[in-house]
């Protein structure tokens, strides 16, 4: 029998699920113990713990669990998980933005994804190590990232006291607006549209200059299903990177978003890595961090539960 467990963030909006979700892969793996995170960084502990001793791990929670799950796997192999041997994930979407889930082709729904990838095959998916930290999506920084900030502090400042602790106030925030918090925010960002000064360079290509935002990918997804990197492939070896220099238009940028994605003719390479210099504010697979100094691509660092017969490229 299958040595199975799962790891569920206690807090999600879609914790009423699990059980449903659970019982579409019940005919494969059979029980499925369920070790719950309430507390931040309790995830990647429990990652760490169980690595050496499951074969299968549910990862059911939002983009900012299934980071702490990637790091704690990534820690138990000292850096390395690319091991044949680490547990198989599967990656089942109890968040918010749920944008790992989406470019990798998952419903969004957790029992729907469950049944997706009931019969599936493990397939091996690149992370990205970012100066001591590992992403399974990517990094967005910029005026994505000051989104969050700007429409929390607003919505702190309309709930007082109550909304003083971060956590709380993000919770709140995501309840109430659901993926719209992330296009609200954005709007209201990009009103101010305020900018760094950026040094990138990956694939023997640099910018230099003012910019408004910068995106680093392994995935195509992000602030809750912008496709702010659509070519990303996380599983060719290679980074993607977007950035909307200072000056691009205001109104096609907001027309953008709405429509989930950046304006066209925006500078864009890839390679295995990328050399940062910025002082943007900086999301890491969604989760507050500064913004690293450098990346590198990890091939084939874990491998994850996709349904039969999957495209080679999750995203495409």
């Amino acid at each position: 029998m299958t040595v199975v467990a799962c790891i569920a963030h206690a807090g999600s909006a879609d914790w009423v699920r699990l059980p449903d979700a659970l019982a579409a892969l019940q005919a494969r793996f059979g029980r499925v113990p369920v070790y719950p995170a309430g507390t931040p960084g309790e995830a990647e502990v429990l990652a760490f713990e169980l690595a050496g001793t499951v074969e299968v791990l549910v990862a059911y929670g939002g983009d900012g669990t299934i980071h702490q799950i990637a790091n704690g796997l990534t820690r138990a192999r000292d850096g390395n998980a690319a091991a044949a041997d680490g547990p198989v994930v599967v990656v089942l979407p109890g968040g918010t933005g749920n944008d790992l889930v989406r470019g990798l082709g998952l419903p969004v729904d957790p029992v729907e994804a469950a049944a997706a990838v009931a019969d599936g095959t493990p397939v091996p998916l690149d992370l990205l190590e970012c100066s001591g930290r590992v992403a399974a999506n990517g990094i967005n920084a910029g005026f994505a990232a000051s989104a969050t900030d700007v429409l929390s502090r607003r919505v702190k400042t309309a709930l007082g006291p109550a909304a003083s602790a971060t956590d709380v106030l993000s919770r709140r925030v995501k309840t109430a607006l659901g993926p719209a918090a992330y296009t609200v925010g954005g709007v209201i960002a990009a009103v101010r549209l305020p900018s760094w000064p950026v040094r990138v360079e990956a694939g023997g290509d640099v910018f230099e200059g003012e910019a408004i935002t910068l995106v680093i990918g392994n995935g195509p997804s992000y602030g809750g299903g912008r496709r702010l990197l659509p070519a990303a492939d996380m599983a060719d070896g290679l980074l993607d990177v977007t950035v909307v220099p200072k000056g691009s238009p205001k109104v096609r940028l907001v027309t953008g978003m709405a429509r989930k994605r950046l304006p066209g003719g925006l500078p864009a390479f890839r390679g295995p890595s990328a050399r940062i210099q910025t002082g943007m504010p900086c999301r890491l697979d969604g989760e507050p961090a500064a913004t690293p100094s450098a990346v590198t691509v990890l091939p084939g660092a874990w491998r994850v539960l996709l349904p039969a017969g999957a495209p080679r490229r999750p995203g495409s």
